[in-house]
Order: structure tokens, then sequence, then C-alpha cells
């Protein structure tokens, strides 16, 4: 297959960055593959060569470290050129905020919010300037509703959905888009624990690869916002319908019930 651009997806080492990655390959882009995790990476990207004919560039770097995302600028930028810009490396630490550590708070805002806004500082004016790129932010349902025992975690992917759509908005007319995913819950680290169990009813999971597949589309389509599955979309639409007061009593009788359980 013929390639057609370079993309660079953070926390590409597993879960929804894992299977976009896939995604991408299997549509020809060149792979910049960004995560803390080397052999996995590694192993990712001889998989995508082999099986897609890309070219992929694996960069292991904790982005959360400082100057981290600007070392993944000056390494990628000086070679490549990014055409597409997947911000998908993320933070969850749940629980009761006041039983929470300062260190979890401090990273969640860090890795879910200030590295996505720097690299998209970063990359952004060669996109401009070439008058073509695509932007794709991983956000969360929960970005439309408090969360009750995820409330700095929601309240981030909150920030992310309010900042792509503002910020697609700015870009009108220069030949790049943005896009924001909302998935709700996905089969992948964040929902179950070292035995594989989750307290999530599993009708409510979707596969990772049926998100990516959707992340993909939308980012292709210009889409402002994507939240995949049905029922995501129903719940998203509802939370903004309703007043908020009905919203936050429903989120809290939700986690009670999960508690109870």
């Amino acid at each position: 297959m013929t390639t057609v651009s370079w993309t660079l997806i953070t926390g590409a080492s597993a879960g929804i960055g894992l299977e976009l990655a896939r995604v991408f390959a299997e549509h020809g882009h060149n792979l910049v593959l960004v995560a803390r995790r080397e052999s996995r990476l590694q192993e990712l990207a001889r998989s995508l060569e082999s099986e897609h004919g890309i070219d992929c560039l694996v960069v292991v770097l904790d982005l959360a470290a400082d100057g981290a995302c600007q070392k993944l600028y000056d390494q990628v930028a000086a070679h490549l050129e990014i055409d597409v810009l997947v911000n998908n490396a993320a933070l969850l630490r749940g629980g009761a905020f006041r039983r929470s550590k300062q260190s979890d708070i401090d990273a969640m805002i860090n890795l879910n919010i200030a590295v996505p806004t720097r690299l998209c500082r970063l990359f952004l004016d060669a996109m401009v300037e070439r008058g073509n790129g695509r932007i794709l932010n991983i956000a969360s349902l929960g970005a439309f509703q408090p969360v009750p025992s995820l409330a700095v975690y929601s309240a981030t992917k909150s920030y992310l959905l309010a900042f792509t759509e503002a910020l697609g908005v700015e870009l009108t007319g220069k030949g790049v888009t943005t896009t924001v995913l909302c998935p709700g819950f996905t089969n992948t680290d964040m929902v179950r624990d070292e035995q594989g169990k989750t307290s999530v009813p599993e009708i409510l999971i979707m596969p990772p690869d049926r998100v990516a597949r959707a992340a993909y589309a939308a980012c292709m389509q210009g889409d402002a916002i994507k939240v995949p599955g049905l029922t995501n979309a129903l719940a998203s639409t509802g939370s903004q319908l309703v007043p908020r007061w009905l919203v936050r009593r429903l989120s809290g009788i939700i986690v009670r019930g999960g508690r109870r359980r």
C-alpha cells in the first residue's frame, strides 16, 4: 500500500493508542510511535511495517517529564512532516478527591492537559504553513458531565473537549482540522484491574479496535466531536439536555451503586 502521510501517536503501546496505530497503518500512514515501554513499541513497529509496508519511528519517552514535549518535537520535526497529531497518552487515578495524593492529581493534570496542549502548540505552526493537517485528541465520555470519584480525570477531559472545539474554530479556513474523541468504557487497562476484572457491566464496554476505527473515520472527515457507540452517543446528548442538577444527581447515584456492587 502506498504511504500517504506521517502520523504521530502518543501512548501507542497499548489500548486505544495501539489500535489507532493499527488503523492508521492499514490506511498507509507512516507512524511515529511514542510511549514509555520500548519493547512493546518495537514489537508493534515490526508488526506494522511487515504487514502494511509502512515506516515506523519509535520514540521511547515519558511525556510527563520536564521538557519531554520539546524533546519529542526537536527529534521528529527536524526530519519528518507530521500530518496527523494524535494525543492519546493519558493517566487515570480514581477515588475520593480528598483522599487523593497530590502527586497523582498533578500527574493527571500534566499528562492529560498540559502535554496535549504543548504538543498542539509545537506541531501546529507547520501544519498551518503547509495548509494541511489534522489533530485528534482523545478525551472521554466523562468530558460531558461531572464524575464523582473521577473528579480530576473527568475535568481534564472536559478541558480537552473545550480546547479542541475552540482550536478547531480558530483554524477554520486554514486547512487544519481538529477532532476530539469521547469514548465511553473501553476494554483497556483503564477499566480492568490486574486480574482483568471490572465493576462495569460488560455490555457497556466497547472493544478498542471499534473505538479506534470510529476515531480514524471522524479524524479523516474532520468531524469536531466523535462519541463512538450508540449508547454513549445517547448518554452524551442526554447529559447536555437535562438540567445540571439532575446530571449531578444521576452521577452520584451511579457511583454509589457501583460501590455497593
